[in-house]
């Protein structure tokens, strides 16, 4: 193996292993009790029924397993999700027509962002749509 084959494969290997890490570094989606959910600037719904529960969270998931940027992209409108453990907040999630992003609570938390839209998220988007719609926008 060359010089250049094997500087390739480890520069290959760092970049997996900061994905694998910004990936433990957010909260697992387990022992979700409650989902807050509003469109922006509107009174929230509180959703603990445990089949919605499971299709949001399940939504969820799937949407991490996608490739997400370590980054904050700006949402002009947007609902938040706000998933519960208990009474504390376990990540919180704004949803826009054509993107996601991931805030997971206190101070020097990563934020990430995933462009996705209706057809990435049903369930969410026809909760959203369920809802009143946001205001100003």
């Amino acid at each position: 193996m060359g010089i250049r084959a094997l500087a390739v494969m480890v520069v290959a290997a760092a970049i997996h292993g900061a994905s694998a890490l910004a990936q433990e570094e957010r909260p697992a989606l387990k022992d979700v009790s409650t989902v807050r959910i509003a469109n922006y600037n509107t009174p929230s719904t509180v959703i603990q029924d445990r089949a919605q529960l499971n299709a949001i969270v399940g939504e969820l998931r799937q949407l991490r397993g996608k490739e997400w940027r370590r980054a904050d992209t700006k949402l002009s409108c947007y609902a938040t999700l706000v998933l519960l453990r208990g009474d504390k907040t376990l990540t919180l999630f704004r949803v826009g027509k054509e993107h996601v992003v991931e805030r997971a609570p206190g101070k020097g938390q990563s934020t990430y962002s995933l462009a996705a839209g209706p057809a990435n998220a049903p369930t969410i988007h026809a909760l959203l749509a369920a809802i009143p719609p946001p205001k100003d926008c």
